[in-house]
């Protein structure tokens, strides 16, 4: 058989789903192993040329992946290690999550896939405490479609509530943040919006009609993950501050922030408009990276945060 013809039949099985063994290739077309490694070599540059898939081999294994299967495996394969870093489900809804996410990959992208995932899968670390979370997020989706106000108890974080304690709020949006899942909550209790963590929300006593928010009065997601680090606390200001190690770090820790001036030692002043009760954590973990300029009273409130961190450690 001519070498162009038995190139054009490969191609034509390898379209059609066709997993072809390097030995099946030799004994099909009575061939040796440099013309069949040859041949594979050609149809690899054919198939980069026109962009019409990926020739695979896994074990002297040979298949085509098409361009969408591929897409759709990375995208998999991303959603799933984002997944694994977020920490926040259990290991039996984190284990039906992946599954689910790989459920409509063809068998030979699966078994790549559980190849990728079997040691971060295996070193899934979850929170000291998690909480079956997949039906509370269904359930308050629900409610937020629905516009429904919630009565409910609802165990803070801070010492002096260490007690459920009852809420009546409406939820208006639902969001995840480094570990956890929130709900904004126009709240009775808090007498404004307020950020619930949702594993942290123990009981649902009721559920009645709520009200349809104005849309100029409804809480902002977006402005929300502009102006907060971490934790939504403290007056909005804009707060101007020298850094020393990479610009990037600090500007994707605030979303609309930017450079305003390059120093000759090679640091930056970094202006950003933030809530400064949550961005002066990061602040603080810089160290001596690090270095407020403005406002005068956040350069103060740093300072006095500074020295009593020290006075911990003096002898």
């Amino acid at each position: 058989m001519q070498s162009n013809y038995r190139v054009a039949e490969l191609i034509v099985q390898f379209m059609n789903g066709a997993t072809l063994t390097q030995a099946d290739i030799q004994k099909r077309y009575q061939i040796g192993l440099r013309t069949c490694q040859r041949d594979l070599s050609y149809i690899r540059k054919a198939l980069a040329e026109y962009d019409t898939g990926q020739l695979i081999e896994q074990q002297g294994t040979y298949h085509l992946t098409h361009k969408s299967e591929q897409l759709n495996y990375e995208i998999v394969l991303a959603a799933s290690n984002i997944l694994l870093g977020t920490r926040a489900l259990t290991p039996t809804e984190l284990n039906a999550t992946l599954d689910f996410l790989s459920v409509n990959l063809s068998p030979t992208m699966q078994a790549a896939l559980h190849k990728q995932l079997t040691v971060p899968r295996g070193s899934y670390v979850p929170l000291s405490k998690p909480k079956a979370l997949l039906s509370r997020l269904h359930e308050m989706a629900i409610c937020i479609a629905n516009n429904q106000r919630l009565t409910f108890t609802y165990l803070s974080s801070q010492p002096t509530e260490p007690r459920p304690l009852v809420h009546h709020a409406q939820p208006v949006a639902l969001f995840f943040e480094v570990h956890y899942f929130y709900v904004a909550m126009l709240s009775q209790e808090r007498g404004g919006y307020w950020m619930y963590r949702l594993d942290r929300i123990d009981t649902i006593l009721t559920k009645t009609a709520g009200e349809k928010l104005d849309y100029a009065q409804r809480f902002s997601l977006q402005d929300h993950r502009h102006h907060t680090y971490l934790v939504d606390d403290g007056e909005l200001m804009q707060i101007r501050f020298i850094y020393r190690f990479y610009p990037q770090t600090a500007l994707d820790a605030f979303p609309g922030s930017r450079v305003i001036k390059e120093n000759a030692d090679g640091s930056v002043v970094i202006e950003a408009y933030v809530k400064i009760g949550g961005a002066i954590r990061w602040l603080l973990s810089q160290g001596s990276g690090l270095k407020v300029i403005a406002p005068t009273s956040l350069v103060k409130q740093m300072r006095q945060e500074l020295i009593a961190a020290q006075a911990q450690y003096l002898e």
